[in-house]
């Protein structure tokens, strides 16, 4: 199956060398998954390849050459060819965009004076995620640890083969989120990979994890989505101890929104674009009213363990509604992983985080289903059993459990 916990130091080939030879499997079926989707919505291969191509010198102009060298490591450390990483990493967002819910407490809203930040990780699933890479047709979720070469550290949820992350924290202080926003243009519009010219979010996530700050990370990103947005309309959260920028960008337009000694969150809709979010979007709408209660609720004595137990809420369901998302049929919605984080303004690398691989509600309550530490922490302080994808396939399960 594949590594669960992926640690990668060094320059970005070797980062990619090692994340591709550590989880070989699991790239080798997430890139397969991607063409045969890709099939299926009307796109030949030689065709999507071509545009990868085309748009490899754009991206690196936009985003800097180090992901094209950590594609390649990627590429050569799972033998396979470097166009089908590259096209994989460059439009995995339009056939599987990211879900998710987000909820932060910024500065003095925490009960510490210092932010906790945190994320469901959600995910559609599909007939093609099959075999032994994959569980019950979904995506096997991986915690990516990095290490480069200029003492940068960067931990956090990814799908294996991606370079982008679903959410992380770094050394320097910094936390990030994103998810995808359900607008009405988006089911409107046939997303042609043509006119495409941005990598998806998760990139961009990670791109703002390589700043400095909060400031820098949201200057960056936001930046690059008004020169090229983002394949699917959708929402990034960047955050430090003190204060946090929400970034919402549609095709043709952004918005920031900067919060400071406050809480907040987002689900898969807009809330300062609101005008564009699809009307009919009831779980959106749940979700966004619930983290709304439960944040204000507790505001200024905002724990980490809190945010544990906000990822494991199963108001409005448990189901597609619910913030701990369960679904009846495998092409829904659903919590596939939850990152947790508490910052530490004063001893940034002594920020601490929370990660759990399969259900929140399941993999929380017990030992074995997650992992908590700092960026201090080595590679042997992870459990050994994060190290095999049977904690996924354990604490992966439909029917929901209750304290």
């Amino acid at each position: 199956m594949g590594a669960a916990v992926l640690v990668c130091y060094g320059t970005p080939y070797r980062i990619g060398r090692m994340h591709g030879e550590g989880a070989r499997a699991s790239v080798r079926h997430n890139v397969l998954s991607f063409w045969r989707a890709l099939a299926a919505a009307g796109y030949r291969k030689d065709t999507v390849l071509g545009l990868a191509r085309e748009h490899c010198e754009d991206q690196a102009r936009l985003l800097g050459a180090r992901f094209q060298e950590e594609i390649a490591g990627i590429a050569d450390g799972a033998g396979i060819p470097f166009e089908d990483v590259l096209a994989y990493n460059l439009y995995r967002d339009v056939v599987a965009p990211e879900e998710c819910t987000v909820l932060m407490a910024v500065g003095s809203a925490s009960a510490t004076g210092d932010t906790v930040f945190a994320k469901n990780s959600d995910k559609v699933g599909g007939e093609s995620l099959v075999g032994p890479n994959f569980y019950k047709y979904k995506e096997i979720n991986v915690i990516l640890w990095a290490e480069r070469e200029d003492g940068l550290k960067i931990v956090g949820v990814c799908a294996a083969g991606s370079t982008g992350l679903k959410m992380g924290m770094n050394n320097r202080g910094l936390v990030a989120g994103c998810n995808i926003a359900r607008t009405e243009e988006m089911y409107q519009k046939n997303l042609d990979l043509t006119q495409i010219r941005a990598i998806d979010r998760a990139y961009l996530l990670r791109l703002g994890l390589e700043q400095e700050n909060v400031l820098e990370a949201t200057r960056v990103v936001a930046g690059h989505i008004m020169e090229s947005p983002m394949a699917t309309p959708g929402n990034i959260e960047f955050a430090d101890a003190r204060q946090a920028y929400i970034i919402e960008g549609s095709y043709d337009r952004l918005a920031v929104k900067k919060v400071v000694d406050d809480v907040d969150s987002r689900s898969n809709c807009f809330v300062v674009l609101k005008e564009l979010n699809k009307k009919d979007d009831l779980s959106s709408i749940c979700r966004y009213i619930r983290t709304q209660e439960l944040l204000a609720a507790k505001k200024g004595r905002v724990t980490m363990q809190d945010m544990v137990e906000f990822s494991m809420d199963h108001a409005n369901g448990p189901g597609p509604n619910s913030i701990c998302r369960h679904g009846t049929d495998f092409h829904e919605e659903v919590s596939l992983s939850a990152m947790v984080m508490e910052l530490n303004g004063k001893e940034p690398e002594k920020s601490r985080f929370g990660i759990c691989l399969g259900k929140p509600c399941h993999a929380w309550r017990d030992p074995a289903g997650h992992v908590f530490g700092d960026l201090t922490m080595r590679r042997e302080d992870i459990p050994a059993g994060f190290f095999d994808g049977e904690v996924f396939k354990k604490f992966y399960q439909e029917e929901p459990r209750f304290a």
